[in-house]
């Protein structure tokens, strides 16, 4: 371990649950019985949160709504808010800054937070246990905290107990715990990953640190050695601040449909509602991407990723979407699709709104494309939509809108967001 490793003192806040324990803090009659955050109840789509009381009936994340509702009946269902969420993630945030200036929010629900002052572990752990009461004081939820010396070992360590857990470990407790467990017990080891570890005869965390070096090296390339540091408990890896500021690695949208379908035109015209959000979303952070993909799931939830690069970074909803469409027509098999998504990606900011083109046809469109987003920004993103989109007009709802306009409030906006019974909610 660095000497690096062995004064700083890093902590994880996950909060448990967090969209369902925001909507049972909210309303009382939700607290403890089974809650369910999803999108509209009414239709189809995936579990956003499950509650703890849900869980036990083997509810979790992303699990299709109908089936959450088979295993667990009488669960009540709420339609996630995410300004909501967001908003009490901003105070969480503004508590977690008066701990120390080093916080790295991690998620909307999770975030490091580097120790100002250097101590010990113990220490450590006492800021951690006051820092949990002070969040079920202000905000009525509950959080896992994680301590460390790395933010590896502190996001480990945080889900070691759950819910409201506190687990503070340096490395010789960290292998002690870790070592013996699945080599997928590593952050960093997804199931396809593990799988190829498998085959090379390591099966726990403990045989990834004491791997052969050349051997992960000629397998997995940079990350073999990476991740065999990793499982010895060593992570040098900075905490960026948040006052600095982060920029985004990509932007998408996807969107479960209403029921599987395999029509041309309804799902061109959901790549198109996509593909425009997207690009609004670029041009609103002043960002340009250069790498389109699209997702595509079938019925039998088979899911496939498709890339292009482009010889230049775009923000343009048309370039956006001609590309997801050529992807899509070369991927698509023809039979039903339950997902489709479309995500931009190797982003680089545009100074001064855009580079200068070279032709008036494309200054036209440049200056209508603006003239468009001021008219959302004003009346909201459902005040104009791209034509195309609008082929199955009783379907285009079903399509999220991208971002959220600056200048309306919420008297501006109909109330569309509801929570429902179980009996409402089957």
């Amino acid at each position: 371990m660095s000497a690096k490793d062995s004064t700083r003192m890093i902590l994880l806040i996950d909060m448990d649950a967090f969209f369902a324990s925001v909507e049972q803090a909210h309303h009382p009659h939700l607290r403890g019985v089974p809650v369910m955050v999803c999108g509209d109840p009414s239709r189809r789509g995936v579990v956003t949160a499950a509650s703890y009381e849900a869980r036990p009936f083997g509810v979790r994340a992303g699990m299709p709504l109908g089936e959450a509702r088979r295993l667990c009946p009488q669960a009540h269902y709420v339609e996630g808010n995410p300004d909501k969420y967001v908003a009490l993630s901003v105070k969480l945030l503004d508590l977690y800054l008066s701990i120390s200036p080093d916080v790295e929010p991690f998620s909307v629900d999770e975030a490091f937070l580097q120790l100002a002052r250097h101590g010990s572990l113990a220490e450590a752990r006492e800021i951690a246990r006051g820092l949990q009461a002070e969040i079920d004081r202000r905000f009525s939820l509950g959080a896992s905290v994680g301590v460390g010396p790395s933010k590896l070992v502190a996001k480990m360590a945080s889900g070691v107990q759950k819910p409201r857990g506190l687990t503070a470990m340096d490395v010789p407790a960290f292998q002690r715990h870790f070592w013996p467990l699945d080599v997928q017990e590593l952050w960093g080891v997804g199931p396809k990953l593990a799988a190829r570890m498998r085959s090379l005869g390591i099966t726990t965390v403990g045989e990834l640190a004491h791997a052969p070096t050349a051997l992960l090296k000629g397998n997995f390339g940079i990350i073999g050695p990476q991740l065999k540091e990793a499982a010895a408990g060593h992570d040098e890896t900075p905490i960026v601040p948040c006052h600095r500021g982060v920029e985004p690695k990509s932007m998408g949208h996807e969107v479960t449909l209403p029921e599987d379908s395999s029509s041309i035109p309804f799902l061109e015209g959901t790549l198109l509602r996509l593909s425009d959000q997207v690009a609004r979303r670029l041009r609103s952070d002043r960002m340009a991407g250069r790498v389109v993909c699209v997702k595509l799931r079938n019925h039998r939830f088979e899911t496939m990723l498709r890339q292009r690069v482009l010889s230049e970074h775009t923000r343009e909803s048309r370039r956006v979407f001609e590309v997801a469409r050529t992807l899509w027509r070369e991927n698509w098999d023809g039979g039903p699709l339950r997902l489709i998504g479309v995500t931009v990606s190797d982003l680089e900011p545009t100074e001064g709104g855009g580079q200068t083109e070279l032709f008036a046809s494309d200054l036209r469109s440049q200056t209508l494309t603006a003239a468009l987003d001021r008219v959302r920004d004003r009346l909201g993103e459902a005040s104009i939509v791209p034509a195309g989109a609008l082929t199955h007009r009783g379907h285009a709802s079903h399509v999220p809108f991208g971002t959220v306009p600056l200048a309306s409030s919420p008297e501006d906006r109909p109330e569309k967001r509801r929570v429902t019974s179980p009996a409402k909610g089957r």
